[in-house]
């Protein structure tokens, strides 16, 4: 939970860092991807390349400013992210790499203006955040493992036969390899 203080610093900061929010994503996700190359394989490169995986981010945060004051609302809101992330198979460990190299880009794009006050601030409402949408996550993880047939984490699939749509369009059906039912 964030201090009185640090509310105020969110509160008197959040302007600043929304009009520069869209250059921190910019270098967020390089020097992420340079730090920890092993995150890579999460990310689309065509969102990267056309720039909505950093706008993407950018309204993630600003929404998540804004609508904090109401939990319900907040979490209605990162449902598409949640979903996204229990997609990719998105785990706890991966929060605090996101979060070392978001803070970075902080600091280097808003240079001196960035306090040590302020970076805890942001560096709390991340954590604030990141524990939200491994709650969330965890939440859906779980759902989806107690369905019959569901499962949480990796699982292998291999190809059981392929199916001629049309001219240019061919269906793969696939079976998991332990031979287990699938979840609808």
């Amino acid at each position: 939970m964030l201090s009185h203080d640090q509310e105020a610093l969110i509160a008197a900061t959040a302007p600043v860092v929304a009009e520069h929010l869209e250059a921190i994503t910019r270098r967020f996700y390089p020097l992420m991807f340079e730090r920890y190359p092993e995150v890579k394989v999460l990310f689309n490169e065509v969102h990267q390349q056309n720039g909505s995986q950093p706008r993407a981010l950018a309204g993630a945060v600003l929404a998540y400013v804004q609508l904090r004051g109401n939990p319900a609302r907040a979490r209605a809101a990162l449902d598409i992210v949640v979903s996204k992330h229990v997609s990719l198979n998105i785990l706890p460990e991966h929060y605090p790499i996101v979060g070392e190299c978001l803070m970075a880009a902080i600091g280097e794009v808003l240079g001196d203006a960035l306090t040590p006050e302020i970076a805890d601030a942001w560096g709390a409402l991340y954590g604030e955040l990141a524990d939200l949408l491994i709650d969330l996550e965890d939440q859906r993880y779980r759902e989806f493992e107690c369905r019959p047939g569901g499962w949480r984490g990796a699982r292998r699939f291999k190809i059981a036969r392929t199916r001629q749509e049309s001219a240019v369009i061919r269906s793969f059906v696939l079976e998991p390899d332990d031979g287990g039912p699938v979840a609808d």
